[in-house]
């Protein structure tokens, strides 16, 4: 086996007999030691597994595992067809299609699309929800819908930053439509393929959608639709399949 194996370190070969009873006093000693009971081995050892289990028993194998993906269990009535699914994930892969190409075509042409309003910095967090669904204290100011501008306008960083303040809101409060419009645009600009980071993040979006929707109490909801979209984007178009609802 020595001709096949690479030597790492040179060892001075020599005939001497070798005390293995006392201690090396030196690293070359040392390491012809270890060449001379390397070379006593067999080159391929195989156990006696009936000696080694005799009178032993195997125990069960322990390893555990789960395809719980988080995602609370919808009632059946609120769950959508598979024919709503295909057409939904078509219908978003053909808007991220139209819109990849007009930005395509704007900067063929050497035009910068700017948004209709001046939009915060990216690490203003209490500015962008203000302007997404505007001020608690100003009953008067709504927020302004995610506009085709705006979207557009978005550098990627932008469009993750967004979408990472706009779950973490969805966490602590209740889904609206309005977010729903949001969170719909922002997933439109969303380039794949996904980062760790935003993979996480969507995975965390459709969780949220599976409790909210849970909580319905009518297949009448207006927010139903949006729910199971979400759900429905991330699992299908995103391929997060373990997240999806059943294609019926």
């Amino acid at each position: 086996m020595d001709e096949f194996l690479h030597k790492a370190l040179y060892v001075v070969e020599t005939d001497e007999d070798i005390d293995f009873e006392s201690a090396p006093s030196t690293g070359q000693e040392y390491l012809r030691r270890v060449i001379v009971e390397s070379r006593k081995c067999e080159a391929v050892v195989v156990a006696d597994m009936k000696e080694i289990l005799k009178g032993k028993k195997l125990k069960a194998q322990t390893v555990k595992y789960t395809t719980d993906s988080g995602c609370p269990p919808a009632p059946e009535v609120f769950l959508p067809s598979k024919e709503w699914q295909q057409f939904q994930v078509s219908q978003f892969s053909c808007l991220r299609s139209r819109m990849a190409k007009h930005l395509a075509r704007l900067k063929k042409q050497g035009i910068q699309m700017k948004p209709n309003t001046t939009l915060p910095d990216g690490d203003k967090e209490k500015e962008w929800s203000v302007l997404c669904y505007g001020n608690p204290e100003d009953e008067k100011y709504c927020g302004t819908p995610p506009m085709l501008p705006i979207i557009l306008s978005l550098n990627q960083f932008m469009v993750e930053t967004l979408l990472e303040y706009n779950v973490q809101w969805l966490e602590e409060t209740n889904f609206t439509q309005q977010r729903g419009q949001w969170l719909y645009a922002l997933l439109a600009k969303l380039e794949k393929p996904l980062k760790p980071e935003m993979c996480s993040l969507i995975r965390t979006l459709a969780r949220l959608c599976s409790t909210f929707r849970v909580q319905l109490t009518s297949v009448d909801d207006p927010l139903l639709a949006q729910l199971n979209l979400f759900i429905c984007l991330v699992g299908r178009y995103f391929d997060q399949s373990d997240l999806a609802d059943p294609m019926k």
